[in-house]
């Protein structure tokens, strides 16, 4: 009986750290590993043999993508420096009774996991701490859905700020001088475009790592939620 679900999407990647070569192997929305080498071969030996642990036997779509690798690093560090900050800073900040002003910026609408309601975009705003002539300083929740009392520090150009009206803060959002108008819904994704964008996106046919991880993410996100 041929098989119903499409093949699991992993990568392998590997970079250097240091003197060192760190590399990952994930499969999206499941299981990944990690570690070190001495040499770049080496690194793509032992994340190669990962990639073909976590197909474990199944029939599986294994690319090389040394963007993950990449990304997988910077979190890795990112949450080392967490570990070794002071703990009034792990636990985040906690927003000025007085702000100055605002940023603003839309929270994208999204399903909520438990029952698959769609919840809609809303426009949320976060205080301003401090400005100078280059920058502005303000505080932003830890994590997007869930602006409670773990904040943490940030800051943008502001001579980008004024000029443009907006400035997008990478990995995050697009924050706002004024409160912005929220974009209307767009209609549910096509599968099928999401899957030859993603194919174009690939760096065999002429991307990038970082462009054929968004599509990834892109058509993984609507694969769920069609499913």
């Amino acid at each position: 009986m041929p098989a119903t679900d499409d093949p699991p999407l992993i990568f392998w990647g590997r970079c250097r750290s240091g003197r060192r070569w760190f590399w990952t192997a994930n499969e999206y929305d499941g299981a990944d590993a990690h570690g070190w080498a001495d040499t770049p071969d080496a690194a793509s030996r032992q994340a190669n043999a990962a990639a073909l642990r976590l197909a474990a036997g199944r029939y599986a779509n294994i690319s090389v993508l040394h963007g993950v690798a990449t990304q997988k690093l910077r979190q890795l560090n990112a949450a080392k420096q967490a570990a070794k900050a002071p703990k009034s800073a792990r636990t985040g900040a906690v927003p000025p009774p007085d702000p100055i002003g605002y940023l603003y910026a839309v929270e994208p609408g999204r399903y909520r996991l438990d029952d698959e309601t769609w919840i809609p975009a809303k426009v949320v705003q976060f205080p301003i701490a401090k400005k100078t002539p280059k920058r502005i300083y303000y505080l932003r929740p830890r994590f997007l859905y869930m602006p409670g009392p773990d904040w943490e520090p940030g800051y943008i150009d502001r001579q980008a700020l004024e000029r443009h009206g907006s400035v997008y803060v990478p990995h995050w959002l697009s924050l706002f001088a004024e409160p912005p108008e929220i974009p209307k819904r767009a209609p549910a994704p096509d599968l099928k475009e999401l899957k030859t964008a993603m194919a174009a996106a690939h760096p065999d046919r002429g991307g990038s790592s970082e462009a054929f991880i968004a599509a990834r993410d892109r058509y993984l996100r609507a694969k769920a939620r069609a499913a």
